[in-house]
């Protein structure tokens, strides 16, 4: 009898986590990635665009194993369409294509969100540069982003009443990024920016498995790069009320017997407002975060889900414990004098799964990022709720790069 396949769009080493986890179920782990070396390449590497999804199934065939693929998974939103092919193609239940299409345009899931009355903020999609977006800025602090880009990039914060070059330079670099040419700009909204982690099934269920608040880093040029993402972080009050608004955002876009990774905004008067959504999830978030937090097999329902199983509507229980992806992060032109890590710091009760310390060395110094890709390396962490607050890691953290500097 031959091993089951789960086959990985995406040979990124954040994906580690998903590799171990089917590698140690007993699967084979194949890797569809168009780099020649990607950083992972499991029991087999197919050198494919993952958005190729006929040369994904015509290599598999032709190898004669793709009979033998149990499910197909990827991380990035541009390989959703070619999971859903797969996936259909091996016989599972998937995405409807009206949510294909949602997932795949940030102007278009906004736009269906704004008719639904559930957006609360001004977005607008543009091809090319007009005086409109000028006039807008007049009123309005802006985000301009790509319309389907994905890792940060090509977003950038433009102050209210900016110069037009710093208007139209934000502009280009976004439309470069887009793939479609579409340049999405909006009202930039103050608040705090959550991530909500769903599982929609067949019969028009949905359940939210796990939420994060969200941490943006300093260190950076008007951009949005996510430093820490901390599950189970705030109250059942609170997490209750992001999650029935995480699941009227999944509906509303025809999603189902799909993932559903989903950013939110509480504003400031305590409102809410979806920021955009992907038909997947991402890297360690799926194969341990979410996880711990919800003291289930995340995607393994996702495939019992897509095999006709149906989820229970609503926020899954949560445990006891707290998990959070941390990203070392340093002012620009800090340089390391003491080599040491952030669990050098915690109680023991807290653990890491996984990490990357490889540039926590004496004499490193650091400059400002650009994107996700940019980040400095991580800890995949997992402790009580009780302890693991974000107070408690924020203070942890400081002590940490005061020892790092030598002081």
């Amino acid at each position: 009898m031959q091993h089951k396949i789960f086959l990985l769009l995406g040979g990124n080493k954040l994906n580690f986590g998903i590799l171990n986890k089917f590698k140690n179920a007993g699967y084979l782990v194949y890797v569809v990635d168009w780099n020649e070396h990607p950083q992972m390449t499991g029991d087999k590497h197919y050198r494919i665009d993952v958005k190729d999804s006929n040369a994904i199934i015509d290599a598999l065939k032709k190898d004669g194993v793709f009979d033998n693929v149990a499910f197909a998974y990827s991380s990035i939103d541009l390989a959703v369409p070619s999971v859903a092919k797969i996936n259909r193609a091996i016989g599972l239940t998937t995405i409807t294509d009206e949510g294909l299409k949602y997932s795949s345009s940030k102007s278009m899931m906004t736009q269906k969100w704004n008719e639904a009355g559930i957006l609360n903020r001004i977005s607008k999609k543009y091809t090319d540069f007009d005086d409109s977006i000028i006039e807008f800025n007049k009123k309005y602090k802006l985000i301009v982003k790509p319309d389907n880009s994905a890792s940060s990039r090509g977003i950038t914060i433009v102050e209210k009443n900016a110069d037009t070059e710093t208007i139209k330079n934000a502009f280009n670099r976004a439309k470069t990024e887009a793939s479609d040419n579409i340049t999405v700009i909006e009202e930039f909204v103050d608040g705090t920016e959550f991530t909500v982690e769903m599982i929609g099934d067949n019969y028009g269920n949905v359940s939210v498995y796990g939420i994060s608040k969200k941490q943006h880093t300093k260190n950076t040029d008007n951009n949005k790069i996510a430093v820490k993402l901390h599950y189970n972080a705030v109250g059942a009050d609170l997490q209750n009320k992001i999650a029935e608004f995480g699941i009227k955002c999944y509906k509303t876009l025809g999603f189902s017997s799909s993932l559903g990774h989903l950013e939110v905004l509480l504003k400031q008067d305590g409102t809410l407002s979806p920021v955009e959504i992907g038909a997947r999830s991402s890297g360690f978030i799926a194969s341990d975060l979410v996880d711990i937090v919800s003291g289930s097999n995340f995607l393994g329902d996702l495939i019992k889900v897509q095999n006709g199983m149906p989820v229970k509507n609503g926020l899954h229980p949560q445990t006891d414990k707290s998990s959070l992806y941390f990203f070392y992060d340093f002012p620009d032109g800090y340089e390391i004098k003491k080599s040491v890590n952030l669990l050098d710091f915690t109680e023991s009760s807290i653990e890491s799964r996984y990490f990357n310390r490889d540039n926590l060395y004496v004499g490193n110094k650091f400059t400002k990022i650009d994107n996700d890709n940019a980040r400095l390396g991580f800890e995949i962490l997992s402790g009580p709720k009780s302890v693991m607050t974000p107070e408690y890691i924020q203070i942890q953290e400081q002590a940490m790069l005061t020892k790092m500097n030598g002081r």
